[in-house]
C-alpha cells in the first residue's frame, strides 16, 4: 500500500481561503510599513541579538503573517487533488523540482548581484518563493493536463 503525505482535498480550500488575507497583510507591512494592529506580548526568544533562551516583549504581528503565509501555501501546495492519480503525482513532483531549481538560481543571482539591506529583503522573500513558484507551476501544469484531457 502506497503512503501519501498529502493533506485531504479540503485543506486546499482552507489554504486558498486564508492566503489572500495573510498576503495582503504581508504586502502592507513589507512595502508600506503598515501593520493593521499591534500584538505586543511576552515571547520566548531561543536566540536574541546577544542572548539565548530569553523571555522578552515583542510585537508578534510579523510572525503571525509569516506563519500564516507558510501554512496557507503548504495547504494549497500539498493537498491531494480530488482526482489524484500517478500522473498528477508526477506533475506535482516535476513542479516541485522546477520550483526548487528556479528558486535556487534566483537566490544565487541575488547573492551575486544584490547587496546591503536589499539582500536581506531578497533572502527573506526567498523563504516564500519556492512554495509560491511551486503553487503557480503545479496549477498551470494541472490545468493544461485537465484541458487536454486524460486520454493523451
Amino acid at each position: 500500500m502506497k503512503k501519501t503525505y498529502l493533506f485531504p482535498p479540503v485543506f486546499k480550500w482552507i489554504g486558498w481561503s486564508i492566503f489572500p488575507l495573510f498576503f495582503a497583510m504581508g504586502v502592507a507591512l513589507l512595502f508600506f510599513d503598515y501593520g493593521f494592529f499591534d500584538l505586543n506580548c511576552k515571547v520566548l526568544a531561543l536566540i536574541n541579538d546577544d542572548s539565548y533562551f530569553e523571555v522578552l516583549r515583542d510585537d508578534i504581528y510579523q510572525e503571525i503573517i509569516i506563519v500564516g503565509l507558510i501554512v496557507s501555501m503548504i495547504f494549497i501546495a500539498f493537498s491531494k487533488e480530488k482526482d489524484e492519480d500517478e500522473y498528477i503525482s508526477q506533475i506535482r513532483m516535476q513542479s516541485l523540482v522546477w520550483s526548487i531549481l528556479i528558486g535556487s538560481v534566483l537566490l544565487i543571482l541575488a547573492t551575486v548581484f544584490v547587496y546591503g539591506f536589499a539582500y536581506a529583503t531578497v533572502a527573506f522573500l526567498n523563504m516564500f518563493l519556492i512554495l509560491f513558484l511551486f503553487v503557480i507551476k503545479f496549477n498551470i501544469e494541472l490545468q493544461k493536463f485537465r484541458r487536454t484531457g486524460r486520454d493523451q
